[in-house]
């Protein structure tokens, strides 16, 4: 669990590092301000990150493959639980579920009155 844990942690302080940078590195260099700097330095840093970042990227996926694994194993063994309660209960549970119509009732018979 902490293994999975500190790949998210690295990955989005590393994520947010960059950001961070680049904006500085805009307000430094260029005459952009408030909301269009952000917005380019999220960019900048989207681009940093998707050729910086890949090992990291990768351990924060095999992470939440593991936790997606984790939840299919569980989802599993309750289905195969409740299989074997299913196999066994007794005859006269199950029969009940399916239940028939009377031949004196009519499915259907107040359609057509008025």
């Amino acid at each position: 669990m902490e293994n999975r844990t500190r790949a998210w942690i690295v990955y989005t302080v590393l994520r947010l590092l960059f950001v961070v940078l680049a904006w500085f590195l805009i307000q430094v260099t260029t005459p952009i301000r408030g909301i269009w700097a952000i917005a380019l330095a999220i960019v900048v840093s989207a681009v940093f990150s998707i050729l910086l970042l890949g090992r990291q990227r990768d351990a924060m996926s095999g992470s939440l493959f593991g936790i997606f694994r984790s939840i299919n194993d569980r989802i599993d063994a309750a289905a195969a639980k409740e299989d074997f309660d299913d196999v066994l209960l007794p005859e006269s549970e199950t029969e009940t579920e399916g239940e028939t119509v009377d031949q004196e009732q009519h499915p259907g018979g107040l359609e057509h009155r008025d």
